[in-house]
């Protein structure tokens, strides 16, 4: 009777370790579940972030003889901007937002190309920099020196570059 009784308890707790271990493995697959969701979420949000930031950059701007790409942002940046220092640090942050939207541009179309067309975008775009270079040379030369021909040209280099986005997204539209 007691080896029955010993085999009964044997088997429960047999039966109570597999439910444990059971429940053990449903509750890490849970956790892991969880786990990717709040990166899922944490994407989303950062994606939602991302659009809404472009469409800032992007929005069109209240004076209409500013130059079209430019982002609302820049303009009342320098709307704001106190002195020479304040107008380069607008300027340069503009300028790094129109090369990213250059950039998408051309990768976008880039991607879309293949082929001869996509090599001939690839020389353009080379081309493009070459003599975006050589006017940003220029303009050193005969710009002169001081902080007024420092802004002129960094402006100068930024209108360049949205030209070329303006371009770019043009293409990339059709």
């Amino acid at each position: 009777m007691q080896s029955k009784g010993n085999q009964r308890r044997w088997l429960l707790w047999i039966v109570l370790l597999a439910a444990a271990a059971a429940s053990a493995e449903a509750s890490a697959q849970q956790d892991q579940a969880q786990q990717q969701m709040q990166q899922q979420q944490q994407q989303i949000q950062q994606q939602l972030q991302q659009r809404q930031q472009l469409q800032q950059q992007q929005q069109p701007s209240a004076n209409p003889n500013a130059p079209k790409g430019l982002s609302a942002a820049y303009l009342d940046c320098r709307k704001q901007a106190s002195g020479v220092y304040d107008q380069q640090r607008c300027i340069e942050r503009e300028r790094r937002a129109q090369e990213d939207r250059m950039a998408r541009a051309y990768d976008t179309l880039r991607y879309r190309l293949s082929g001869s067309n996509r090599a001939k975008l690839m020389d353009a775009q080379y081309t493009w920099q070459q003599s975006d270079a050589q006017a940003g040379d220029l303009d050193k030369t005969l710009g002169g020196g001081g902080q007024a021909a420092a802004l002129q040209r960094a402006e100068a280099a930024l209108e360049r570059i949205n030209a070329r986005a303006n371009e770019l997204e043009k293409y990339a539209r059709r």
